[in-house]
């Protein structure tokens, strides 16, 4: 089963957890100086909720892109898991959404991990496309 990759608005898009800003301040770098977007961020279908790339996402806004590649999936979706990051056990999806949708907060930094079967297929995309949909050319 493959993975569909569009492009999202990064105003719809909800952080999940802290980052490390000297990770977000490397990443930018690259992903200035290559001008390119190749991963594509997993995000939940009906909340935006970032499952996997909250250090992108600031990278995204970073640079002022308008989108960013994502790909849209459900936690019921069979090549989703999430794991407590510290201890490697089931985390609830539940208890993501009532964090960050009704309590407006973001896990501290490491606190899910999100796996993804088959992996995530590379993007190819131009920044510049990132900043403008009508510059799309792909």
């Amino acid at each position: 089963m493959q993975y569909e990759v569009i492009l999202h608005p990064v105003a719809l898009i909800r952080p999940s957890e802290e980052v490390n800003m000297e990770h977000v301040i490397a990443l930018t770098e690259e992903i200035a100086r290559c001008q390119k977007w190749i991963t594509p961020v997993p995000i939940e279908k009906n909340t935006g909720i970032i499952m996997d790339g909250n250090h992108r996402y600031r990278v995204a806004n970073n640079l002022g892109l308008t989108y960013l590649p994502c790909i849209l999936l459900d936690y019921t979706d069979v090549r989703v898991r999430v794991h407590d990051w510290n201890n490697g056990e089931p985390f609830c999806p539940l208890k993501i959404r009532e964090h960050i949708v009704n309590q407006g907060k973001i896990f501290p930094y490491k606190t899910t991990r999100h796996l993804f079967s088959p992996v995530l297929p590379v993007v190819d995309f131009q920044l510049r496309q990132l900043l403008d949909i009508n510059s799309l050319t792909m």
